[in-house]
């Protein structure tokens, strides 16, 4: 009987012991996007390379094992890409994490009208997970903004067709 009493001490300890070791404040990691460029060019398929900034707000390191990532432009899907890399993000850091995204060639040439129309600005939005060891579903995020300058973007596509 004394043996059980002294287990159950055992386990009760080392649960608060646990519980003071988790962050009382915790904010998910925030993703922007810092350059898309186009990597490979298909008939069916185009790929393209993102550029991801992971910050970390937070006083303490985030291990990450993964992204999950959907581009839309104007409010249409366009591409979407996974990445297993493994980076922990520093206290109060950033890094930057390269990820491949996969489109096909309809969402490109539904882009490519709207350049043509001379809006020069595309309307994005990135969303999707990031993955972390102690949260297996993933931590969602989503980010919008406006691709500017894709004179040189637009023209390498042009230029595959």
């Amino acid at each position: 009987m004394r043996m059980i009493r002294y287990i159950a001490l055992l386990v009760t300890a080392a649960v608060l012991i646990a519980c003071n070791a988790i962050p009382n404040h915790f904010e998910k990691p925030q993703v922007s996007l810092a350059s898309i460029s186009l990597a490979k060019f298909g008939l069916l398929e185009q790929q393209f390379v993102l550029n991801l900034r992971v910050t970390n707000p937070n006083d303490y390191e985030i291990p990450v094992n993964g992204l999950h990532v959907n581009v839309d432009i104007n409010n249409q899907p366009f591409a979407q890409g996974v990445s297993n890399e493994k980076v922990t993000l520093p206290r109060l850091g950033e890094k930057m994490v390269k990820m491949n995204v996969t489109t096909n060639l309809n969402q490109v040439l539904k882009q490519l009208k709207a350049l043509q129309s001379g809006d020069m600005k595309l309307a994005y939005k990135i969303y999707g997970k990031v993955y972390a060891p102690l949260v297996p579903a993933g931590l969602a995020f989503e980010r919008k903004g406006e691709l500017e300058g894709l004179g040189d973007l637009s023209g390498k596509i042009a230029d595959k067709l």
